[in-house]
């Protein structure tokens, strides 16, 4: 059962993933010029940010079902190895 929650949000990630990519205009006018990508980055700094976001998320739906996040970080989860309030 847990495999496919996994897969269900890994569905999820990768939706709004493309979504963000889909409709970046609509993104960018809703949250207007990210200042700061647009000074470092150069004239499509914003566009070329929510790009980057939406190719992170496309990332970690390719990882999250394969238990890639956990192999990468050594977490695991809290039902496995719950944290102890003693130490």
């Amino acid at each position: 059962m847990e495999v496919l929650v996994d897969l269900i949000y890994a569905v999820l990630l990768a939706w709004w993933g493309y979504a963000l990519i889909r409709y970046r205009r609509d993104v960018k006018s809703w949250t207007g010029n990210f200042v700061w990508a647009e000074t470092y980055i150069g004239r499509w700094g914003t566009y070329s940010v929510i790009i980057m976001i939406a190719l992170g998320m496309i990332f970690l739906w390719v990882l999250y079902p394969f238990w890639g996040i956990s192999l990468l970080t050594g977490w695991n989860s809290w039902l496995e190895n719950p944290p102890s309030l003693l130490e």
